[in-house]
């Protein structure tokens, strides 16, 4: 499957000198030192993120198909820069529009937000699988 995340300026910038890497190494374990992932939230039929950094406050903000757009707020810790990890997610677009980004799913899924250190994930199942 291919991975789709998105990233910082500070990771946009190692992007175009080519020198970002996945967090997790080829057989799915995290990279690096040693460490557990935290659940923060699970939620269900999400039909896309609006991720934003405001006065050193991080925000995502997870919206839902329908007629009227609603929304669901994770709060991160302030004064944290997070390297935040989209994955499984099929995806329409990307809109980048400072101070903040929007990212359209293909159809609503459920997601599972976890944390590992300075890492937020977000990993994705189309609804449909899940009830299999």
């Amino acid at each position: 499957m291919t991975r789709k995340r998105s990233i910082s300026r500070k990771g946009a910038n190692r992007a175009k000198e080519g020198a970002i890497t996945s967090h997790r190494s080829s057989n799915g374990e995290s990279s690096g030192m040693a460490g557990s992932e935290e659940l923060i939230c699970s939620i269900q039929n999400a039909a896309g993120l609006i991720l934003a950094v405001t006065e050193n406050r991080t925000w995502i903000e997870v919206f839902f198909e329908g007629d009227l757009m609603h929304t669901k707020t994770v709060n991160l810790p302030g004064g944290v820069l997070f390297n935040i990890y989209i994955e499984e997610i099929p995806h329409k677009t990307t809109v980048y529009e400072h101070p903040r980004t929007m990212i359209f799913f293909n159809g609503p899924c459920d997601l599972r937000v976890t944390r590992d250190g300075d890492k937020v994930i977000f990993t994705g199942v189309p609804p449909e699988q899940n009830r299999a």
